[in-house]
């Protein structure tokens, strides 16, 4: 089964795809098998489809289902130059940082041409270090953003993280991630230097939203997110978001 997501641009297909069809097939384009394993063999792996050049710490163009017992997987793909990379994450999420623990491999080249199918295999190795989990905040510094994660009655909200960004569409991967919130929903993240951010706090981690994910932006009563100035030597504190479930 192949899962294709989306840009935020095209953030509706997303529903599409995940409730059977193919993306691909949809829009009258041929499609390609390709079949393979990940080693040793590697069970409940997923397989992440990149078009080449792109990020791979981005949204996937598709993404496989959970491997079998034996490693198997499948994806179905139109023709074109890929990058393929198998990871397994202990949480069992299928996006977000990969952390110390998890599985994952090292991305492969993959050249699909109409009609043809093709075998890859793939390995994915246990990552020992947790230094590329998130980018860079130095949590020894004294520049950077606190508050507290809310939900719609007021109660604090554990488990999710801040999303910083430095422009206003919010539209690409975060600059700076937090560290997961506490029982009290209070979080803190440390900046490099100071500037003007823009903030979103989510219980997951890469891709637009999901239904069921909380998600929100800081704003001071308009539609659009609003900025928070942080100066350099200083912590711009009570910067609340209130999060919502998506539907």
């Amino acid at each position: 089964m192949t899962r294709w997501t989306s840009n935020a641009a095209a953030a509706l297909l997303l529903a599409v795809a995940l409730g059977g069809g193919s993306c691909a097939g949809e829009r009258g384009e041929a499609v390609s098998p390709v079949t393979g394993k990940v080693t040793t063999p590697l069970a409940g792996a997923v397989v992440y489809v990149y078009g080449e050049g792109e990020n791979l710490f981005g949204p996937a163009r598709a993404t496989s289902g959970p491997t079998g017992t034996d490693g198997s997987y499948s994806l179905n793909l139109p023709p074109g130059k890929y990058m393929v990379v198998a990871r397994k994450r202990q949480s069992g999420d299928t996006t977000g940082p990969v952390n110390a623990g998890d599985l994952r491999g090292e991305p492969v080249p993959l050249t699909v041409e109409a009609g043809k199918p093709v075998r890859l295999d793939l390995a994915a190795l246990v990552k020992n270090a947790n230094e590329k989990s998130f980018p860079g905040p130095d949590k020894t510094g004294k520049t950077g953003i606190s508050g507290t994660i809310s939900d719609e009655k007021g109660k604090p909200v554990p488990n999710v993280r801040v999303h910083v960004y430095d422009h206003i569409q919010m539209s690409e991967r975060p600059k700076y991630v937090s560290e997961k919130t506490g029982p009290d929903g209070r979080y803190a993240i440390f900046l490099p230097r100071g500037g003007t951010y823009y903030i979103a706090a989510r219980d997951r981690f890469g891709g637009p939203p999901r239904i069921g994910d909380l998600y929100g932006r800081y704003d001071e009563g308009t539609i659009d997110p609003s900025g928070v100035v942080v100066r350099k030597g200083e912590i711009s504190t009570g910067v609340d978001v209130t999060v919502h479930k998506v539907w």
